[in-house]
């Protein structure tokens, strides 16, 4: 909370300090969101720069994670819009190579369920099991009712279930 009132009142190195309580959770919702480690970043570096200039609108320190990540989470949409006006050059050759990329990717089985599985719940379930955030933040965060929080992460857990066993996976251990 100290940092928090150093930073609003220009404090750089406090409001790093608050940065760096929340980078990993800042990193796994834009990856979650985007998908790509270049437009995570972009996404990031653009919420610090608006979360550095309007946290004095900010008036409770305790609402500041869930405050940046609807900052990202925003920004995060920014990108996607402005992707989708881009066209880019290189798709064809994106949709040749990628194909090889995902068999020598590095990710977790739970990364590579998470990515079949729709966005709404995926964002629930990386906000809920990722970031730790209550119920009731996400709900604040996503900007929807708890009731249907609660809903999106009982499919996404009946999704994630119903994938891990079609691929050979045993919940019973």
């Amino acid at each position: 909370m100290e940092d928090f009132i150093l930073a609003k009142e220009g404090d750089k190195e406090a409001f790093l300090r608050l940065i760096d309580n929340v980078k990993l959770k800042l990193y796994k919702t834009g990856m979650a969101i985007l998908k790509n480690d270049d437009d995570t970043c972009d996404a990031i570096q653009e919420t610090l720069v608006s979360a550095y200039k309007n946290l004095k609108t900010l008036n409770e320190g305790d609402y500041f994670n869930t405050w940046i990540i609807r900052i990202l989470i925003n920004k995060c949409y920014d990108i996607i819009r402005n992707n989708n006006k881009i066209v880019k050059i290189n798709q064809k050759l994106q949709e040749k190579v990628e194909p090889y990329y995902e068999s020598y990717s590095n990710s977790s089985e739970l990364e590579s369920i998470l990515k079949k599985i729709d966005n709404d719940l995926k964002m629930v379930v990386v906000l809920y099991y990722y970031d730790d955030l209550s119920v009731g933040t996400i709900s604040g965060v996503l900007n929807i009712p708890e009731g249907t929080v609660k809903s999106r992460l009982s499919r996404a857990r009946n999704e994630i279930a119903k994938i891990y066993k079609m691929e050979g996976g045993d919940l019973s251990e």
